[in-house]
Protein backbone atom coordinates (compact mmCIF):
# COMPACT_ATOMS: atom_id res chain seq x y z
CA UNK A 1 0.00 0.00 0.00
CA UNK A 2 2.65 2.21 0.65
CA UNK A 3 4.12 4.31 -2.11
CA UNK A 4 7.59 5.62 -1.35
CA UNK A 5 9.85 8.32 -2.74
CA UNK A 6 13.36 7.03 -4.29
CA UNK A 7 16.41 8.88 -4.66
CA UNK A 8 18.45 7.16 -6.81
CA UNK A 9 22.46 7.66 -6.85
CA UNK A 10 24.02 5.98 -9.85
CA UNK A 11 27.68 5.17 -9.97
CA UNK A 12 28.74 4.44 -13.28
CA UNK A 13 32.09 3.93 -15.28
CA UNK A 14 34.72 7.05 -14.80
CA UNK A 15 37.73 8.22 -16.07
CA UNK A 16 40.76 10.36 -13.91
CA UNK A 17 41.82 12.95 -16.61
CA UNK A 18 44.96 12.56 -17.92
CA UNK A 19 44.75 8.31 -17.45
CA UNK A 20 45.32 5.91 -20.39
CA UNK A 21 42.34 3.34 -18.66
CA UNK A 22 38.82 3.72 -17.13
CA UNK A 23 38.59 3.41 -13.38
CA UNK A 24 36.49 0.03 -11.82
CA UNK A 25 32.91 0.53 -12.37
CA UNK A 26 30.62 0.92 -8.77
CA UNK A 27 27.47 -1.27 -8.10
CA UNK A 28 24.14 0.60 -8.03
CA UNK A 29 23.41 2.28 -4.74
CA UNK A 30 20.00 4.03 -3.76
CA UNK A 31 18.46 6.07 -1.03
CA UNK A 32 14.70 5.98 -0.04
CA UNK A 33 13.37 8.78 2.10
CA UNK A 34 10.07 7.77 3.23
CA UNK A 35 7.63 8.34 6.18
CA UNK A 36 4.16 8.85 7.87
CA UNK A 37 2.56 11.99 8.83
CA UNK A 38 -0.91 11.16 11.24
CA UNK A 39 -3.23 13.61 12.64
CA UNK A 40 -5.82 12.81 14.41
CA UNK A 41 -8.71 13.97 17.26
CA UNK A 42 -9.57 11.42 20.52
CA UNK A 43 -12.39 11.83 22.29
CA UNK A 44 -12.34 9.62 26.06
CA UNK A 45 -14.32 9.54 29.13
CA UNK A 46 -12.91 8.38 32.51
CA UNK A 47 -9.82 9.70 31.34
CA UNK A 48 -8.64 11.22 35.20
CA UNK A 49 -9.17 9.50 38.49
CA UNK A 50 -12.70 10.95 39.77
CA UNK A 51 -14.51 11.29 35.92
CA UNK A 52 -13.69 13.34 33.30
CA UNK A 53 -13.70 13.16 29.66
CA UNK A 54 -10.55 14.59 27.57
CA UNK A 55 -10.05 15.45 23.95
CA UNK A 56 -6.74 15.70 22.36
CA UNK A 57 -4.78 14.78 18.79
CA UNK A 58 -1.27 14.86 21.35
CA UNK A 59 -0.04 11.33 20.19
CA UNK A 60 3.19 10.22 17.44
CA UNK A 61 -0.16 8.85 15.19
CA UNK A 62 -3.20 7.00 15.83
CA UNK A 63 -4.03 4.74 12.88
CA UNK A 64 0.18 5.06 11.92
CA UNK A 65 3.06 6.54 14.12
CA UNK A 66 4.32 9.28 12.70
CA UNK A 67 7.71 8.74 11.72
CA UNK A 68 10.67 9.66 9.00
CA UNK A 69 13.34 7.66 8.23
CA UNK A 70 16.09 7.04 5.33
CA UNK A 71 16.44 3.23 4.21
CA UNK A 72 19.69 2.75 2.11
CA UNK A 73 20.92 -0.48 -0.20
CA UNK A 74 23.73 -0.97 -2.17
CA UNK A 75 23.96 -3.78 -4.47
CA UNK A 76 27.39 -5.59 -3.84
CA UNK A 77 26.34 -8.26 -6.91
CA UNK A 78 25.56 -12.17 -6.72
CA UNK A 79 22.58 -11.52 -4.76
CA UNK A 80 24.50 -9.75 -1.58
CA UNK A 81 23.47 -6.33 -0.68
CA UNK A 82 24.90 -3.76 2.13
CA UNK A 83 21.77 -1.73 3.73
CA UNK A 84 20.78 0.15 6.58
CA UNK A 85 18.19 2.14 8.19
CA UNK A 86 17.63 4.96 10.38
CA UNK A 87 14.00 6.11 11.27
CA UNK A 88 13.08 8.97 14.23
CA UNK A 89 9.35 9.65 15.33
CA UNK A 90 7.72 12.54 16.45
CA UNK A 91 4.74 13.90 17.65
CA UNK A 92 2.18 16.00 15.27
CA UNK A 93 0.40 17.79 18.37
CA UNK A 94 3.93 19.60 19.36
CA UNK A 95 6.38 18.74 16.82
CA UNK A 96 8.39 17.22 19.02
CA UNK A 97 10.40 13.44 19.41
CA UNK A 98 7.87 10.83 20.71
CA UNK A 99 10.39 10.30 23.15
CA UNK A 100 11.41 11.84 26.48
CA UNK A 101 15.11 11.00 26.16
CA UNK A 102 15.57 13.23 22.80
CA UNK A 103 16.77 9.83 21.17
CA UNK A 104 17.02 11.28 17.66
CA UNK A 105 16.45 7.97 15.87
CA UNK A 106 14.62 6.47 18.56
CA UNK A 107 12.43 3.92 15.99
CA UNK A 108 15.07 2.17 14.72
CA UNK A 109 18.75 2.65 13.67
CA UNK A 110 20.78 -0.32 12.19
CA UNK A 111 23.17 -1.47 9.32
CA UNK A 112 23.24 -5.17 7.73
CA UNK A 113 24.25 -6.99 5.04
CA UNK A 114 22.13 -9.36 3.35
CA UNK A 115 21.47 -12.51 0.48
CA UNK A 116 18.68 -13.06 -1.20
CA UNK A 117 19.10 -16.82 -0.62
CA UNK A 118 20.66 -16.23 2.80
CA UNK A 119 19.09 -14.22 4.56
CA UNK A 120 20.18 -11.05 6.32
CA UNK A 121 22.26 -9.81 8.97
CA UNK A 122 21.74 -6.48 11.18
CA UNK A 123 23.43 -4.82 13.79
CA UNK A 124 22.12 -1.55 15.89
CA UNK A 125 18.93 -0.56 17.51
CA UNK A 126 15.65 -2.90 16.08
CA UNK A 127 12.55 -3.75 16.68
CA UNK A 128 12.28 -6.93 18.90
CA UNK A 129 11.50 -10.12 16.99
CA UNK A 130 8.00 -10.52 19.07
CA UNK A 131 7.15 -7.03 17.57
CA UNK A 132 7.92 -8.55 14.35
CA UNK A 133 6.01 -12.05 14.50
CA UNK A 134 2.99 -10.02 16.79
CA UNK A 135 2.40 -7.78 13.66
CA UNK A 136 1.70 -10.37 11.69
CA UNK A 137 -1.57 -12.14 13.56
CA UNK A 138 -2.50 -8.46 15.29
CA UNK A 139 -5.96 -8.47 13.69
CA UNK A 140 -5.17 -4.57 13.18
CA UNK A 141 -1.71 -5.17 11.44
CA UNK A 142 -0.41 -2.55 14.02
CA UNK A 143 -2.81 0.18 13.60
CA UNK A 144 -3.98 2.27 16.22
CA UNK A 145 -0.59 1.61 18.72
CA UNK A 146 -1.28 4.06 20.71
CA UNK A 147 -4.81 2.33 21.94
CA UNK A 148 -4.08 -1.43 21.47
CA UNK A 149 -1.96 -3.01 24.34
CA UNK A 150 0.41 -4.99 21.78
CA UNK A 151 3.56 -2.18 21.29
CA UNK A 152 4.04 -2.46 25.38
CA UNK A 153 3.68 -6.11 25.07
CA UNK A 154 6.10 -7.05 22.59
CA UNK A 155 9.49 -7.76 24.91
CA UNK A 156 10.09 -4.32 24.78
CA UNK A 157 9.56 -3.31 21.23
CA UNK A 158 12.82 -2.47 20.22
CA UNK A 159 17.13 -3.94 21.19
CA UNK A 160 19.71 -1.81 21.55
CA UNK A 161 22.99 -3.47 20.39
CA UNK A 162 21.00 -5.76 18.77
CA UNK A 163 22.62 -8.60 16.25
CA UNK A 164 19.43 -10.03 14.33
CA UNK A 165 19.49 -12.78 11.75
CA UNK A 166 16.44 -12.78 9.63
CA UNK A 167 15.67 -14.95 6.68
CA UNK A 168 12.87 -16.73 4.82
CA UNK A 169 12.87 -20.42 3.82
CA UNK A 170 9.80 -20.76 1.30
CA UNK A 171 6.76 -20.80 3.69
CA UNK A 172 9.06 -19.99 6.80
CA UNK A 173 10.12 -16.79 8.49
CA UNK A 174 12.90 -17.63 11.06
CA UNK A 175 14.52 -14.82 13.05
CA UNK A 176 16.76 -15.30 16.09
CA UNK A 177 18.76 -12.57 17.64
CA UNK A 178 21.57 -11.03 20.59
CA UNK A 179 21.35 -7.98 22.28
CA UNK A 180 24.13 -7.41 23.84
CA UNK A 181 24.13 -6.24 27.30
CA UNK A 182 27.71 -4.88 27.85
CA UNK A 183 28.24 -5.11 31.21
CA UNK A 184 31.82 -6.51 31.74
CA UNK A 185 32.42 -9.61 33.63
CA UNK A 186 28.45 -11.18 32.64
CA UNK A 187 27.54 -11.92 29.00
CA UNK A 188 24.18 -12.69 30.10
CA UNK A 189 23.32 -8.72 32.30
CA UNK A 190 21.38 -6.33 30.62
CA UNK A 191 20.88 -8.77 27.09
CA UNK A 192 18.35 -9.93 25.28
CA UNK A 193 17.89 -13.26 23.50
CA UNK A 194 15.15 -14.34 21.34
CA UNK A 195 13.92 -16.61 18.48
CA UNK A 196 10.74 -16.42 16.61
CA UNK A 197 8.81 -18.73 13.23
CA UNK A 198 6.17 -17.85 11.14
CA UNK A 199 4.73 -20.62 8.80
CA UNK A 200 2.10 -19.92 5.75
CA UNK A 201 0.50 -22.26 4.32
CA UNK A 202 -2.23 -21.53 1.92
CA UNK A 203 -4.75 -19.51 4.23
CA UNK A 204 -3.53 -20.98 7.70
CA UNK A 205 -0.29 -18.95 9.02
CA UNK A 206 1.07 -20.22 12.42
CA UNK A 207 4.05 -18.27 14.15
CA UNK A 208 5.46 -18.11 17.77
CA UNK A 209 8.59 -16.43 20.08
CA UNK A 210 10.33 -17.15 23.21
CA UNK A 211 13.16 -14.39 24.34
CA UNK A 212 14.63 -13.79 27.63
CA UNK A 213 15.57 -10.41 29.25
CA UNK A 214 17.84 -9.66 32.10
CA UNK A 215 16.70 -6.04 33.25
CA UNK A 216 18.33 -3.66 35.39
CA UNK A 217 15.75 -3.37 38.08
CA UNK A 218 17.25 -0.82 40.60
CA UNK A 219 20.96 -2.20 41.15
CA UNK A 220 20.47 -5.52 40.22
CA UNK A 221 19.68 -7.79 37.05
CA UNK A 222 16.61 -9.72 36.87
CA UNK A 223 15.15 -12.36 34.31
CA UNK A 224 12.21 -12.10 32.33
CA UNK A 225 10.95 -14.33 29.97
CA UNK A 226 8.61 -14.02 27.52
CA UNK A 227 6.57 -16.18 25.17
CA UNK A 228 4.31 -15.78 22.16
CA UNK A 229 2.43 -18.01 19.82
CA UNK A 230 -0.20 -16.78 16.81
CA UNK A 231 -2.41 -18.29 14.29
CA UNK A 232 -4.57 -16.96 11.62
CA UNK A 233 -6.94 -18.28 8.86
CA UNK A 234 -7.84 -16.20 5.65
CA UNK A 235 -11.35 -16.89 4.01
CA UNK A 236 -11.53 -14.30 0.84
CA UNK A 237 -11.56 -11.03 1.94
CA UNK A 238 -11.59 -11.76 5.65
CA UNK A 239 -9.41 -12.83 7.33
CA UNK A 240 -9.30 -14.17 11.23
CA UNK A 241 -6.01 -13.73 13.57
CA UNK A 242 -5.30 -13.80 17.32
CA UNK A 243 -2.94 -14.76 19.68
CA UNK A 244 -1.42 -15.23 23.41
CA UNK A 245 1.28 -13.59 25.04
CA UNK A 246 3.01 -14.47 28.51
CA UNK A 247 5.39 -12.32 30.49
CA UNK A 248 7.29 -13.76 33.36
CA UNK A 249 9.24 -11.06 35.44
CA UNK A 250 11.48 -13.38 37.89
CA UNK A 251 12.16 -10.09 40.79
CA UNK A 252 13.19 -11.50 44.01
CA UNK A 253 12.61 -8.68 45.85
CA UNK A 254 9.14 -8.04 44.76
CA UNK A 255 5.48 -10.12 44.29
CA UNK A 256 6.47 -12.38 41.30
CA UNK A 257 4.49 -10.41 38.32
CA UNK A 258 3.11 -12.59 35.20
CA UNK A 259 1.32 -10.42 32.63
CA UNK A 260 -0.78 -12.76 30.03
CA UNK A 261 -2.28 -10.60 26.64
CA UNK A 262 -5.01 -12.80 24.53
CA UNK A 263 -6.01 -11.25 21.37
CA UNK A 264 -8.19 -12.16 18.45
CA UNK A 265 -10.47 -10.32 15.82
CA UNK A 266 -11.40 -9.72 12.08
CA UNK A 267 -10.18 -7.94 9.47
CA UNK A 268 -12.36 -7.45 6.25
CA UNK A 269 -11.77 -5.66 3.35
CA UNK A 270 -15.11 -4.57 2.23
CA UNK A 271 -14.01 -2.89 -0.74
CA UNK A 272 -10.60 -2.35 -2.29
CA UNK A 273 -10.93 0.92 -0.29
CA UNK A 274 -12.96 0.40 2.53
CA UNK A 275 -11.11 -1.85 5.20
CA UNK A 276 -13.30 -2.87 8.43
CA UNK A 277 -11.30 -4.32 11.79
CA UNK A 278 -12.83 -5.63 15.00
CA UNK A 279 -10.88 -6.81 17.69
CA UNK A 280 -10.34 -7.86 21.32
CA UNK A 281 -7.56 -7.80 23.94
CA UNK A 282 -7.29 -8.49 27.42
CA UNK A 283 -4.41 -8.20 29.54
CA UNK A 284 -4.51 -9.85 33.03
CA UNK A 285 -1.31 -8.68 35.06
CA UNK A 286 -0.79 -10.98 38.43
CA UNK A 287 -0.05 -8.62 41.04
CA UNK A 288 -2.08 -5.46 39.70
CA UNK A 289 -4.41 -4.53 41.88
CA UNK A 290 -7.12 -3.80 38.69
CA UNK A 291 -6.43 -7.31 37.59
CA UNK A 292 -8.00 -7.58 34.48
CA UNK A 293 -8.59 -5.24 31.70
CA UNK A 294 -10.56 -5.79 28.51
CA UNK A 295 -10.45 -3.65 25.50
CA UNK A 296 -12.99 -3.68 22.39
CA UNK A 297 -12.77 -1.89 19.60
CA UNK A 298 -14.04 -1.44 15.73
CA UNK A 299 -12.50 0.63 13.54
CA UNK A 300 -13.08 1.48 9.53
CA UNK A 301 -10.70 2.71 7.06
CA UNK A 302 -11.47 4.63 3.71
CA UNK A 303 -8.52 4.56 1.36
CA UNK A 304 -9.06 7.82 -0.65
CA UNK A 305 -5.36 6.77 -2.64
CA UNK A 306 -2.55 4.33 -2.32
CA UNK A 307 -1.41 6.18 0.32
CA UNK A 308 -3.58 9.14 2.12
CA UNK A 309 -6.51 7.07 4.48
CA UNK A 310 -9.03 7.94 6.25
CA UNK A 311 -9.83 6.56 9.41
CA UNK A 312 -12.28 6.35 12.45
CA UNK A 313 -12.55 3.74 15.33
CA UNK A 314 -14.65 3.18 18.65
CA UNK A 315 -13.30 1.44 21.60
CA UNK A 316 -14.63 0.08 25.14
CA UNK A 317 -12.32 -0.90 27.87
CA UNK A 318 -13.38 -2.38 31.08
CA UNK A 319 -11.59 -3.50 34.16
CA UNK A 320 -12.25 -6.25 36.65
CA UNK A 321 -11.64 -3.76 39.87
CA UNK A 322 -12.29 -0.02 39.81
CA UNK A 323 -8.75 1.05 41.56
CA UNK A 324 -6.00 3.22 40.62
CA UNK A 325 -3.11 0.92 39.37
CA UNK A 326 -0.36 0.77 36.67
CA UNK A 327 -3.12 -1.67 34.16
CA UNK A 328 -5.88 1.13 34.88
CA UNK A 329 -3.92 4.64 35.84
CA UNK A 330 -7.25 6.52 36.20
CA UNK A 331 -9.32 4.10 38.41
CA UNK A 332 -12.10 3.66 36.57
CA UNK A 333 -14.58 1.04 35.86
CA UNK A 334 -14.67 1.36 32.22
CA UNK A 335 -13.90 4.28 29.42
CA UNK A 336 -15.09 5.12 25.96
CA UNK A 337 -13.43 6.51 23.48
CA UNK A 338 -14.11 7.74 19.75
CA UNK A 339 -11.20 8.47 17.03
CA UNK A 340 -11.08 10.30 14.19
CA UNK A 341 -8.11 11.23 11.59
CA UNK A 342 -5.91 11.46 8.59
CA UNK A 343 -2.93 9.27 7.38
CA UNK A 344 -0.71 10.29 4.73
CA UNK A 345 2.58 7.87 3.76
CA UNK A 346 5.05 9.07 1.52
Amino acid sequence: MKKKVWITIGFGLSAAAGTLGAMPAYAQSSVQLYGTVDGGVRYQTNAVKGGGTVVTMNSNGYYSSNKLGFLGKEDLGDGWNAHFQLENGFNLGNGQFDNTTGIEFNRQAFVGIGNTKYGSLDLGRQYTISHDIISIYDPFGFHFTPILPLTTASDGTRNNNDVKYKNVFGPLLFEVDNSLGGVAGDFSSGATRSVGMSYSAGPVSVGGVYGHRNILTGTAYIGDSYYMAGAAYKIGPVRLSGGFMSEDLQNPAAPHQVTNNAFGGISWTVTPDVIFDGGYYQTTVSNDKASRRGLSVISLAYLLSKRTTLYGEVDYTSYKHAVVSTLNPAGASSQTAVTVGIDVLF
